[in-house]
């Protein structure tokens, strides 16, 4: 059995339902949370929940319509830990790094979070999955989860860091690797991440977060560690050398469009951010402060440490003292800035190199910005230069990957989706005027519809249209909106050549029909003029005369499938059973 197999004590493949030991979720994304618990009725939490308000500070860091936002957010926020008795803990940092030194993890525990990247906390002896909100929601009522168990890729992590490379750069590798020789992440897909090997042991636990934390930029669905005496079994998969590691960049728009930094054509920088889960460890703002060398920054620069307990390691340190004497920015430890929250947002042309983990168009504000990904050391050069990459020959570097677009229905159907479409795609975070992912409005959450591809689909009549897209729909932040929308819209069906995992569990609990197809025929004869019809309890889909098989639904998926989601179902089953309750093992 892989690893995963033992820990959920199930072969892949095999659809179980688990009893959650804690749930976490957050300032942001808990008002989605609220629709789907008033439904079901839940008056208390059958599991165990912490809130961290990490993705916003206080109050008085806002002004005007982000404000406004955080103010009803903490209405949100007093509601819901009243209501449900969760622990609150504010101020602390990025949940990811603040609750390993909680005492609120155990070893073995199932933590379900409604943070996409809460695999991290499988670094810390946990096994970690990330859920959209109505999933939670269930969690809360039932205190347990159903999932399909994964197959898993092994990676072997050998060697040791080279002088000057980060693990942040061994992360970026990774999904370098995983690629395949391809354009997007696509041997993780949907699986789980199993690291061994003896690189591992070089590597401190907040080190492996960092490795955890690429899971969902992955497409996986969760990672796991070694467990305390396990001995390694099985080929690896994949071979992770952190010897051959290099300081690396993700070029925006996609963040596995990994290339060397020496590779990397020369382009001036506008801005600098470093933070995240992803990049504000200990280890990567002290690797920036060091590339600063005590100079004075060239162009806007902030630094957010991803906890307090980080944050009070570099003061003592009299780092965040040389980063203030060099003209840098400091914030209190959260994660606003991954997505352009209360920084002032990107304007179209500007660039900006970030130690996060995503840089999806329109991420951190305008769509026309670009944002490279990259390691703390590398944010410091760019940094006090004001430019990155190779200077030679004065070539200007641009984004490699392809934008995303949307293809109307003209005679048919078909809504082609064309790229990779991430969650930031479907639903972007924040739209000035317009409102965010998380608005309760559902006039909110319909006018956001692919607004960053065409602002016209707010208008669209998309009733019984079918979404075509490619691989990995659906990858990138947990947004409830992402799925919502589309239903709002009419949208009948979504077919994609594979989805994020996350993506595809939301879709089921909302009741979204989302179906997988290979076959490269189908996609050359599902152009705008075509019109598809689904079968999927049939297991087939047909266009101009072809039929193509789908993947059956599970007795559980075609209960939800017709209820109209999983709130709806159990409201029907009045709490009762909601598949065979199969424990972790002990």
């Amino acid at each position: 059995m892989t690893r995963i197999e033992r820990l959920l004590g199930a072969t892949a493949g095999e659809e179980v339902e688990l009893p959650v030991d804690l749930i976490v979720t957050d300032d942001w994304t808990t008002p989605a949370l609220r629709a789907p618990l008033e439904s079901l009725g839940c008056e208390r939490s059958a599991v165990p929940i912490v809130l961290v308000r990490d993705h916003t500070l206080s109050e008085e860091h806002y002004r005007g319509e982000e404000k406004a936002r955080v103010k009803r957010l903490r209405e949100t926020e007093e509601w819901f830990v009243s209501r449900f008795g969760a622990t609150l803990i504010s101020g602390q940092g990025i949940q990811h790094h603040v609750l390993p030194g909680s005492g609120l993890l155990r070893p073995g525990m199932l933590v379900l979070g409604n943070d996409s990247h809460t695999p991290t906390l499988a670094a810390y002896g946990v096994t970690a999955f990330a859920a959209q909100p109505t999933t939670i929601a269930v969690a809360v009522h039932t205190g347990k989860l159903v999932l399909r168990v994964p197959e898993s890729l092994l990676v072997r992590v050998e060697g040791r860091l080279p002088a000057g490379v980060s693990v942040r750069d061994a992360s970026l590798t990774l999904l370098d690797l995983l690629r395949g020789g391809g354009q997007v992440p696509r041997l993780a897909t949907g699986m789980a991440l199993e690291f061994s090997g003896p690189g591992l042991v070089g590597l401190s636990e907040s080190q492996r977060a960092v490795l955890a934390n690429a899971t969902p930029e992955a497409v996986a669905v969760t990672c796991t560690f070694p467990l305390h005496g396990e001995a390694e079994s099985g080929q690896a998969d994949l071979l992770l050398d952190l010897s051959a590691a290099r300081p690396s960049l993700a070029r925006s728009g996609q963040p596995a469009d990994v290339i060397s930094l020496s590779e990397f054509g020369h382009t001036r920088v506008d801005r600098v951010f470093v933070g995240t889960c992803a990049g504000g460890t200990y280890e990567e703002v002290r690797d920036f402060a060091e590339a600063l060398g005590g100079a004075r920054v060239a162009v806007p620069t902030i630094v957010a440490p991803a906890s307090l307990e980080t944050e009070a390691r570099l003061r003592r340190e009299g780092i965040l003292a040389r980063l203030e004497a060099a003209g840098v920015t400091l914030l209190p430890p959260g994660c606003g800035p991954c997505f352009g929250f209360g920084v002032g947002r990107l304007a179209d042309d500007e660039v900006a190199v970030v130690t996060g983990n995503r840089n999806s168009l329109g991420r951190m504000g305008s769509p026309r910005a670009q944002i490279h990904l990259a390691s703390g050391r590398t944010a410091g050069e760019a940094a006090l230069r004001g430019s990155i990459g190779a200077r030679q020959g004065g070539q200007v570097e641009r984004p490699s990957g392809a934008r995303p677009v949307v293809v109307w229905p003209r005679s048919g159907n078909v809504v082609r989706l064309l790229g990779t479409i991430t969650t930031d795609d479907i639903t972007p975070s924040a739209v000035p005027g317009v409102g965010t992912s998380s608005d309760p409005d559902p006039g909110v959450v319909r006018r956001l519809l692919f607004h960053h591809l065409d602002p016209s689909s707010a208008e669209r009549n998309l009733a019984g249209a079918v979404i075509v897209a490619d691989e990995n729909f659906g990858v990138g932040s947990n947004r409830a909106s992402s799925v919502r929308a589309l239903q709002l819209a009419g949208v009948a069906a979504v077919i994609v050549r594979s989805f994020a995992p996350l993506y595809a569990m939301g879709a089921r609990d909302e009741g979204l029909l989302l179906l997988r197809i290979t076959e490269d025929e189908f996609y050359d004869l599902a152009t705008p003029e075509a019109q598809v019809v689904v079968d999927p309890d049939g297991g087939s889909v047909r266009v101009g005369g072809s039929v193509f098989s789908v993947s059956r639904p599970s007795p559980y998926e075609q209960q939800l499938r017709a209820a109209g989601g999983v709130v709806a179902w159990l409201r029907s089953r009045q709490g009762g059973p909601m598949a065979q309750l199969r424990p972790l093992p002990t």
